[in-house]
């Protein structure tokens, strides 16, 4: 394990931008990174700094990620100037960084539903936006959220994209921590 010098933790807890993201630097700092689930991908620079920090504290390590996003389809962002990755560059980009990545395009109502059985539970669930919003989105969230998670997840979640991310309580009917079976 590589250790950060104090004035590396210095910058990532007190000095880090943008502050939204934050509460994740933190916990990437305590805790190391082995699967993530993230809906809302957004530009991709969230995970490239997490996958960052995580790599300069606690090594090169294998991650299980997985995203679901709906990409270059996202109308609502593709006029307003804002930078939207594309599904090519995501896989690009997380490739170059060695991160094996399941992304899923699509809106979270939508693409949840095709892949929550086949998606494993993930130890850091990151939702950027719909959180506790009534539309199809946020319900959809909620209701597959205990089955992407397991009772030691995290969950950080943002009331709306590149809002404060918050910690959230991990819904009391969540999946169990999986065992493996000893050889």
């Amino acid at each position: 394990m590589a250790q950060l010098s104090w004035l590396q933790r210095l910058y990532w807890k007190h000095f880090s931008k943008p502050v939204s993201e934050r509460p994740l630097f933190l916990h990437v700092l305590e805790k190391p990174l082995t699967s993530v689930l993230e809906i809302g991908m957004g530009s991709g620079e969230r995970i490239a700094r997490l996958l960052a920090i995580n790599a300069s504290v606690w090594g090169a390590k294998t991650i299980r990620y997985t995203a679901v996003d709906p990409f270059e389809s996202n109308a609502s962002t593709q006029g307003m100037g804002q930078n939207v990755l594309s599904l090519k560059a995501a896989h690009r980009m997380l490739s170059e960084r060695g991160v094996k990545a399941h992304l899923v395009p699509g809106e979270p109502a939508n693409a949840l539903t095709r892949v929550v059985h086949s998606v494993l539970p993930s130890d850091l669930v990151i939702i950027d936006g719909n959180w506790e919003s009534g539309d199809a989105n946020g319900q959809a969230i909620a209701q597959w959220l205990p089955r992407l998670c397991h009772v030691q997840s995290t969950i950080f979640a943002a009331k709306a994209s590149g809002a404060a991310f918050d910690q959230i309580p991990v819904p009391s009917n969540a999946m169990p921590v999986l065992q493996t079976k000893a050889a």
